[in-house]
């Protein structure tokens, strides 16, 4: 109870501190007016419009739509009502996948940390988008995938309800993929015969296809528009600059200053899995992320929300970087945190040119300082032995 009021208060914070930052950047997104216009043509009301197909992610659109239907309360504000609801539980789940995976409070509480104070989530989570929409479903399901794989027997109606929520969140956002990704993994590493795993596979699967197929068919009946039709657009948009080298900062604003700690984790996860070969939950963590790598550019637009999807990965990689440094991984998240948010706030209101750069600096110097200090008794006996040496 106490850790859900802590976690709570953390997200109200972040949420009221993320409004105000970049509220002026909120109303100038230009995503925004094709939510609102989708939303109303779902209900045939006035202002209703499709444009950039967002009739093929019809549930973020109900609501709004509806509320507008029978109130005429302004779609605006019901989109920024769930979107409040999805950035608490994202929050809430990233912690409970830390907790699955690490089976301690603080450890999770941290990881959740990290996640909710990355740039893309400060910055678009709070928007009149469907990002944070996705990226819930996400977290989610790859949090079932853990829950139901760590009891001895998996039922099939689990991978089938895994499954069928994919399918729901990938018509918010196609991010919500990542947890079929994450689920797929975790199938093909369990130890368990050819025939199980083909078994597991196929309902996972039905479980996927029985509501997007659905969803398809309806949307290619009512207005003709499909996802598949609004990839053939973007590819027509974006075919000349979809895999410019400029575009791999867009990799680094994912996690931004945590990349750093990523690179620790991962020495660290590769320790582990020598010692623990049978380590089902990161071994599919690991290769969820390498699928999800080749994937993602095979989508034309490489943009940072877009590229987020990964982050629930890559959070507990960096998770076990941070464990590295002890009592300085909460002070290490904070600045860690501090600078991403800030950063992007200066570069997006003032245009300040070399921001990351300055931030990167500054966040390796912490970072060593830190290092060195948990060293400093193996350094020093390093030295002395190199004295005792030369004498």
């Amino acid at each position: 109870m106490r850790t859900n009021i802590k976690i709570f208060t953390t997200l109200t914070i972040l949420a009221i501190v993320y409004w105000f930052l970049f509220d002026f950047l909120r109303w100038e997104q230009f995503d925004t007016p094709s939510f609102i216009g989708g939303a109303r043509l779902l209900f045939g009301l006035d202002g209703g419009y499709d444009f950039q197909s967002r009739l093929t992610k019809p549930l973020v659109l109900i609501l709004p739509g509806f509320i507008e239907f029978i109130t005429s309360i302004h779609p605006k504000y019901v989109f920024i009502f769930q979107n409040v609801i999805f950035f608490y539980l994202s929050g809430f789940y990233i912690y409970k996948i830390n907790q699955l995976i690490f089976n301690d409070d603080k450890t999770a509480y941290l990881g959740m940390l990290v996640y909710v104070t990355c740039q893309p989530f400060a910055i678009y989570s709070l928007f009149i988008l469907s990002d944070i929409a996705g990226w819930f479903f996400g977290i989610f399901t790859i949090y079932l995938t853990l829950k139901y794989f760590s009891k001895q027997i998996v039922q099939l109606k689990h991978l089938a309800f895994i499954g069928f929520i994919v399918g729901l969140g990938c018509l918010a956002k196609e991010s919500a993929i990542i947890g079929l990704i994450f689920l797929f993994s975790y199938i093909l590493l369990n130890e368990s015969t050819f025939k199980e795993k083909f078994k597991q596979f196929l309902i996972s699967f039905i479980g996927f296809i029985i509501l997007f197929a659905l969803s398809y068919l309806l949307i290619e009946y009512f207005y003709n528009d499909s996802v598949f039709k609004r990839y053939n657009v973007v590819c027509k948009l974006f075919e000349h600059d979809s895999f410019e080298l400029s575009n791999l900062k867009q990799i680094f604003r994912i996690i931004d200053m945590y990349w750093f700690l990523f690179i620790i984790g991962m020495v660290a996860v590769v320790k582990i899995l020598k010692k623990e070969p049978r380590n089902n939950s990161l071994k599919s963590i690991i290769l969820t992320g390498i699928i999800t790598s080749i994937l993602i550019p095979l989508w034309p637009c490489f943009t940072d929300r877009i590229l987020f999807l990964i982050a629930p990965i890559l959070i507990i990689i960096v998770v076990y970087g941070i464990n590295k440094f002890k009592q300085f991984a909460f002070p290490l998240v904070l600045i860690g945190g501090f600078l991403n948010i800030f950063i992007s706030f200066i570069i997006y209101k003032f245009k300040i040119n070399g921001a990351i750069a300055i931030g990167t600096i500054i966040f390796l110097i912490v970072t060593a300082i830190f290092a060195l200090i948990l060293n400093k008794n193996n350094i020093l006996k390093i030295l002395n032995k190199k004295r005792i040496k030369i004498k």
